[in-house]
């Protein structure tokens, strides 16, 4: 039986048991609102995505007993963090969860063997996919995932700007940088840490908040982009799934 990474390692004791209790989504919770003589409730616009529950049924093979004791504390020692790791299960290869340990193992022990449940549970619910790289154009962006991915672009100039617009259009967001550009310099513009960096050095005065920070949408994307004669845009971004 097959195990899976965490923190980028896996261990030849432990495999991974059938029948996971695995969840297709991340707990969704919802408001109501009831009114006099009506049937139901009228259901909120607001929707909250909980943390992912991650439980997964190990079998632990051992020597003997002391052998035993000695996996369960390297088991610890693998497992235990106080930041989320990636977790790469072993029937999902081409998604990372990012995961941490919280509650007791409980484990079934009969001499040589123990079995038991890992309690992972992901903070951030979201299962990601593959970084992706693309040099902007005229081509619209694909986002095969089903939630929204983070946007980081870099822009290479090749002639001097005053300030360069980002836009997306589906959703009418975008972010200004204001600087006196000249050829050579490069810009990263991270829109998950709404951060700025010119030449290597953090500099947020540029920022201009025009629009609040934007996501691609999960299907087709049309960005804006400085002209080709300007400027080389690449956008990095990590598909993800709920």
């Amino acid at each position: 039986m097959e195990s899976f990474l965490f923190d980028g390692k896996s261990k030849p004791y432990l495999s991974v048991l059938k029948g996971s209790e695995r969840q297709p989504w991340a707990p969704v919770e919802r408001t109501y609102r009831e009114t006099p003589n009506r049937a139901g409730a009228l259901l909120g616009k607001k929707r909250n995505t909980k943390p992912r529950p991650f439980p997964i049924p190990v079998f632990l093979k051992s020597e003997n007993i002391r052998d035993l004791q000695k996996i369960k504390e390297d088991l610890a020692a693998w497992l235990i963090h106080d930041d989320p790791k990636p977790l790469i299960p072993n029937d999902e290869p081409d998604r990372t969860y990012y995961a941490v340990v919280d509650g007791s193992f409980d484990p079934e022990d009969l001499v040589r063997w123990s079995r038991g449940t890992i309690p992972f549970v992901c903070p951030d619910p979201y299962k990601y996919g593959g970084g992706k790289s693309v040099t902007l154009g005229t081509n619209s962006i694909n986002n095969e995932g089903t939630a929204d991915a983070n946007c980081i672009f870099t822009v290479t100039f090749k002639s001097a700007a005053s300030e360069i617009t980002i836009t997306h259009k589906e959703s009418g967001g975008s972010v200004r940088i204001i600087w006196n550009f000249v050829a050579g310099d490069k810009l990263e513009i991270d829109l998950t840490k709404r951060k700025v960096i010119i030449n290597g050095n953090v500099n947020m005065t540029a920022y201009y908040w025009r629009n609040r920070p934007f996501t691609l949408h999960p299907g087709n994307n049309s960005l804006t982009i400085p002209p080709g004669s300007v400027a080389t845009t690449q956008l990095k971004y990590r598909p993800r799934w709920k």
